[in-house]
């Protein structure tokens, strides 16, 4: 969406043409300081557009900018001694091209510069006042004043923007580190969630398929096949999660709608079936409208469930999956009753990563021993995306 502030407005125009600004920034300041002056005659002039131009290349050249008005200046003051004729009024663009200096070119040289060049515009100030008449000694004197408290003011708000930008800088910087690490994070999440459960399907069905071949071929056939399947199914999820989220991370905003949702529930219980655990899986309650992201949730936590079930509790194991939609939560319990050895051991990082993925959305975990084998509830905080679009 297009901004409507003005000031954002115009930084960006800024930005896109900074020559055409710095002129127009010119043009107003030699504008100001022809009606703050005395009339000036054909020489003046000169040096009043030879300061000015001065103004138009001060990003680019500050340092160069303000030796160049301040050689314009001290000219001008040295004209006004020799000919008695009034210098023009200068003093503003010196005051621009010094807050410059002290934005672009840090705080040393600033601060070198200024000390070099106050003094002088104070002598110039003191010695050839642009006024067209006498000038009484405390007049003089308060001109030097205003000139040098004012020149310091300059540096001084220069030194304090760029101080401003670089703060502001550092924390963007931090705060895109955080978020890098964070979608680093994000990526180990879905990659160990991938290739863990598809790696442990496929290593069960080659330790089946391998029996196999010396006693049921046709057995040994579909369980290659499955290892076929279930690989190439892994590659295409590999490639769906590296797209989403780089899509995710992209300025178009592209939807997260590509991760699997509870739809994919059947599908992910069929794979883990072909591997040799006996997955039942049962659904209730209305279970349509959950946004994408708690979904998501669910299905990662069923297949890590079912993952650690396939690698810890034996061949032969029998795995329930519950998933039931209660009042304002979503509740997910997956147990299995193989009494495997090495089940204590299924709390690795497959359960901190399912922890986190709940609690990120306010819910509930626990993971633990259940009778003979192991067993997963994890309660998820639900809003209904199509209840809360008809109540809009």
């Amino acid at each position: 969406m297009r901004t409507t502030d003005p000031l954002r407005r115009l930084r960006a125009v800024d930005r896109r043409h900074p020559l055409w600004c710095d002129g127009a920034l010119a043009a107003l300041v030699a504008a100001v300081s022809l009606q703050a002056g005395p009339r000036l005659g054909p020489g003046g002039l000169v040096v009043l557009v030879a300061v000015h131009a001065a103004v138009v290349v001060r990003r680019r050249r500050p340092l160069a900018a303000l030796a160049a008005a301040v050689a314009g200046v001290v000219l001008a003051a040295v004209g006004a001694l020799v000919t008695g004729t009034p210098p023009p009024w200068t003093y503003l663009a010196t005051w621009v091209l010094l807050y410059t200096v002290a934005l672009h070119d840090g705080r040393r040289r600033a601060v070198v510069t200024t000390v070099a060049a106050v003094p002088v515009l104070a002598a110039v100030a003191l010695l050839a006042p642009p006024s067209a008449g006498p000038v009484a000694p405390g007049e003089r004197l308060t001109l030097v004043v205003a000139v040098a408290g004012t020149s310091s003011a300059a540096l001084l708000l220069g030194l304090q923007v760029r101080a401003r930008r670089q703060r502001v800088a550092a924390e963007q910087s931090q705060i895109a580190r955080a978020a890098a690490v964070a979608e680093r994070a994000r990526i180990a999440h879905e990659m160990h969630d991938v290739i863990g459960h598809n790696l442990s399907l496929v290593a069960s069905l080659a330790a089946g398929g391998g029996v196999a071949v010396r006693t049921s071929p046709d057995d040994a056939v579909r369980a290659f096949a499955a290892i076929s399947e279930v690989s190439r199914e892994s590659v295409r999820e590999v490639r769906r999660v590296l797209r989403v989220l780089r899509h995710d991370a992209s300025d178009d905003g592209a939807p997260l709608r590509p991760q699997p949702g509870l739809d994919d529930l059947p599908a992910l219980a069929e794979s883990v079936r072909a591997a040799g655990t006996d997955v039942t899986l049962r659904r209730s309650g209305d279970l349509r409208g959950l946004d994408a992201g708690r979904q998501l949730v669910v299905y990662r936590v069923v297949q890590e469930s079912l993952t650690n079930a396939l690698r810890h509790a034996g061949p032969h194991a029998r795995a329930l999956v519950s998933v039931v939609r209660e009042p304002g939560a979503v509740v997910v319990t997956v147990t299995d009753t193989g009494g495997g050895a090495g089940v204590v051991n299924a709390a690795g990082h497959g359960i901190a990563g399912m922890r986190e993925r709940v609690e990120a959305y306010g819910g509930e975990f626990d993971a633990g021993p259940a009778g003979d084998g192991w067993r997963v509830r994890a309660r998820v905080p639900a809003r209904d995306v199509a209840a809360e679009g008809r109540h809009r």
